[in-house]
């Protein structure tokens, strides 16, 4: 279809660049055969059927020194500059006509999008919805502050043992089918998604008296915490060994969370918590086999 638009608009502009230069043709052709010169006639031979034209529907001549003056030639130049802008007019009725059918075009194309991404955007929300469960990953590091030279080991896995059993008791008691896997690293599943806010708020204010009980003995307490949004029927373990490579990635004293995890939490509203790009992340099984996955810190907003 567009080129069919192209040839006819190339076509009127041909015609229109035309008109100009036969018009000056026929002026000129007028202008010898006024001074009479003796090659007027062998010249005027293509031109003289549209002259013929208008002499014989309208016939005009002028009478100059005694003897009658032919216009039909000035006449047939002043038509060609007419239809000169005659073309340009039609020229530009076919850029117009172009215009149109593309305008139309894009609205119906636009109708289509608009169609395509509500489809999208419902199976979006759908999927979002299937992602009922978080689940979390908790490491936490104990080092001596000082004499670094003594092992400590021994008090280190007790104290994390006893925070771990703490924070599995309180959570188990708090929020819907909470289950807790400790081992040397704490891993939790929860279904309480909307209440997710709440959950780590309570876990940050423990980590934070656990670190200053630890402070107070000369123990300095790191922590890498890593969340995943999963859905109702996920395998549990596949997503703690996920989150153990996430983990692997050793993003101390934040919390990282994933894509999923991102999806899910922003359709939520009154988010408490901001996320912030941590870049793509690679994990890599041996040189030829790798995943990559997208990570985010999760961040208190700023109070106003």
């Amino acid at each position: 279809m567009k080129k069919i638009y192209v040839a006819t608009y190339n076509f009127f502009i041909i015609l229109k660049v035309l008109c100009p230069i036969i018009s000056f043709l026929y002026a000129l052709l007028w202008f010898i055969s006024f001074l009479q010169l003796s090659f007027y006639e062998t010249l005027s031979v293509p031109f003289e059927p549209f002259a013929y034209i208008i002499k014989v529907m309208h016939p005009l001549s002028v009478e100059f020194q005694g003897r009658m003056i032919d216009m039909s030639y000035i006449v047939a130049s002043g038509l060609f500059i007419l239809f000169h802008y005659i073309f340009d007019f039609f020229a530009q009725r076919v850029v117009d006509l172009y215009n149109f059918e593309e305008m139309r075009a894009m609205r119906k194309k636009d109708k289509e999008i608009k169609k395509i991404n509500i489809a999208l955007k419902k199976e979006f929300e759908q999927e979002v919805e299937r992602f009922s469960r978080f689940a979390l990953l908790f490491n936490l590091e104990l080092k001596a502050a000082y004499n670094l030279n003594i092992s400590r080991k021994g008090e280190f896995d007790n104290l994390k043992k006893e925070f771990f059993a703490h924070i599995v008791k309180n959570v188990s008691s708090k929020y819907k089918n909470a289950k807790g896997i400790m081992s040397d690293k704490l891993f939790l599943v929860c279904d309480d998604f909307k209440n997710f806010d709440d959950f780590i708020l309570r876990l940050i204010a423990e980590i934070r008296t656990f670190k200053q009980n630890c402070s107070a003995k000369d123990i300095v307490v790191d922590f890498a915490i890593s969340i995943d949004a999963i859905k109702s029927n996920s395998n549990v373990f596949l997503a703690m060994e996920f989150l153990e490579k996430v983990d692997s990635f050793n993003y101390k004293n934040k919390l990282t969370v994933t894509s999923a995890f991102k999806m899910k939490y922003e359709s939520r509203a009154n988010a408490r918590f901001k996320l912030i790009p941590l870049g793509i992340s690679r994990f890599f099984q041996d040189p030829d086999d790798y995943t990559d996955f997208e990570l985010f810190n999760l961040k208190l907003k700023k109070v106003d």
